[in-house]
């Protein structure tokens, strides 16, 4: 009888660890991929403001350029007339309207500052997956995920696969990895 009972708490623990196994493990892949989702979808979301705010933003020096031009034309009209000053002899004290460089500094701060939160993004983005990536090479934790039926997500996993999920470079980096050759950013 004492053996029974010792055989059967043996299988019953060796089934709740089976059952619990599974069950963290195929919790852990749902959380893992809902979160990659929502990093990457949260990524988008980022580079749509960050774009969106500088191309508003750079329209504000055409605006006040044209605004300053309107304004300087309404003046000399009001002071030498419609058809021009028809004075042999006049005496006018001009001040000099410049653009505010403000304006240009100001969008060079948003783009710094847009390139940056998304640079962040993007690093926690790679980290979130490459953690996910990590456990399902596990021995042991990868054994119940993919008994869990996942990957159910393209995540580049085994290595060389698909990767729905890639992160945003910019053509010269690629071109750089591509050739194995970084070039001096020309700026004129």
């Amino acid at each position: 009888m004492k053996t029974l009972i010792a055989i059967v708490a043996v299988l019953v623990i060796l089934g709740g660890t089976v059952v619990g196994s599974y069950v963290t493990n195929a919790n852990y892949g749902n959380r893992a991929e809902v979160s990659i989702d929502k990093e990457y979808e949260n990524l988008q979301n980022i580079l749509s403001k960050y774009t969106n705010l500088i191309a508003e933003a750079a329209q504000v020096p055409t605006m006040m350029k044209d605004d300053m031009k309107d304004v300087m034309t309404s003046v000399m009209v009001a002071r030498q007339g419609p058809s021009g000053s028809k004075a042999m002899f006049q005496w006018f004290k001009e001040h000099q309207i410049n653009l505010s460089p403000e304006l240009y500094i100001n969008i060079q701060d948003m783009m710094k500052a847009g390139r940056q939160e998304f640079q962040n993004s993007q690093t926690r983005f790679i980290d979130v997956k490459a953690v996910y990536v990590t456990n399902l090479g596990y021995l042991w934790k990868g054994m119940w995920l993919k008994m869990a039926d996942y990957p159910q997500i393209n995540v580049g996993y085994p290595r060389g696969t698909v990767d729905d999920y890639p992160i945003v470079k910019s053509a010269a980096a690629v071109a750089s990895f591509a050739t194995g050759i970084d070039s001096v950013i020309k700026l004129r």
